[in-house]
């Protein structure tokens, strides 16, 4: 193999080996105990994207130069079964998680099809909900790049004005945050996550904290916001026939399962205004400014690490 192959086949066999690890690592620690945390929607996320984003990182930040700096010829050399086996194993978690973004787009795209809207309902700030003629009672956030908010009929003729301008904010809270976004990064990462019980429950509790956090967005400290969007919740759930199976599509629905603890955050008293803690960039930044600066030293034992795993089988 030529030493444009080789590179390409080591960068996808470091990256499935790390993001295995990682992934390994992030399901243990899950069911350790990490799920019986409270956390914020952020960090969940982080938490989910973690074995792909961070294997990434590693294979671009420190496997990779380490194979062009100490990697003395340019020629060509046999690639061992490990190493093809790994690289294939990369190439088709990147496939899967491709297929699984296509199927989302696809339903994404069948459900605004499938809801012409009837009525047009315009909120404070001249953003509009398109209110729709469904069978299910049903208001969420469609879409990506031009997220839409639905509305059911049946919802805005079950609720008062306050409790529909209350939904309307809550969904409003997910567009504002780009949570179809983040679940969009959650359905195509390539990672052995996707496969586990702990990948599919990490994106559960992330759904579960953004409805808490929208709902805390939405209502701040204002007690009468807070009651009519509980009021609302629980006349939408009166609608349903019942728990809706999770959709394929990239939406943020409003949810039936949570109900209770959604009902229960929002009834107890706020004493102090909202403050929810961001994400902090400089710090993740820092962090992965020092791990790549601390991985100099190790390009040696890396490159041979590499090359063993390079000809492992081939001998």
């Amino acid at each position: 193999m030529s030493f444009t192959e080789t590179l390409c086949l080591v960068l996808a066999a470091v990256y499935a080996f790390t993001c295995l690890l990682l992934s390994i690592a992030v399901a243990l620690g899950w069911h350790a105990g990490l799920e019986r945390r409270c956390w914020r929607p952020g960090e969940l996320l982080g938490l989910r994207l973690l074995p792909a984003a961070g294997a990434a990182f590693l294979t671009c930040t420190v496997a990779l130069p380490a194979f062009l700096i100490h990697e003395p010829h340019r020629e060509a050399e046999p690639a061992g079964p490990l190493l093809v086996t790994l690289a294939l194993l990369a190439l088709g978690a990147a496939g899967h998680g491709m297929s699984r973004g296509w199927r989302a787009w696809a339903a994404t795209r069948s459900l605004l099809q499938n809801c012409n809207p009837v009525d047009r309902y315009y909120v404070k700030g001249g953003r509009s909900v398109d209110i729709v003629a469904v069978s299910q009672p049903a208001a969420a956030v469609v879409g990506v790049w031009r997220a839409r908010i639905l509305a059911a009929d049946c919802v805005r003729a079950a609720c008062s004005d306050e409790e529909f301008r209350q939904i309307i904010a809550h969904e409003a809270a997910h567009v504002a945050a780009h949570d179809n976004l983040k679940l969009l990064l959650q359905i195509i990462s390539p990672d052995a996550l996707t496969w586990m019980p702990a990948g599919r429950a990490l994106t559960e509790s992330w759904r579960a904290a953004t409805e808490l956090e929208a709902d805390a967005r939405a209502s701040g400290c204002d007690a009468r916001k807070r009651v009519a969007l509980a009021s609302a919740l629980i006349k939408v759930v009166r609608l349903s026939s019942g728990t809706r199976p999770r959709s394929l599509a990239l939406s943020m629905p409003v949810a039936v399962d949570d109900l209770e603890c959604r009902v229960r955050e929002l009834l107890v008293p706020m004493p102090s205004p909202l403050s929810l803690r961001p994400l902090s960039i400089r710090a993740l930044a820092a962090c992965a400014l020092v791990i790549a600066v601390a991985g100099v030293p190790l390009y040696g034992i890396v490159h041979e690490s590499i090359e063993s795993l390079v000809a492992l089988g081939t001998r």
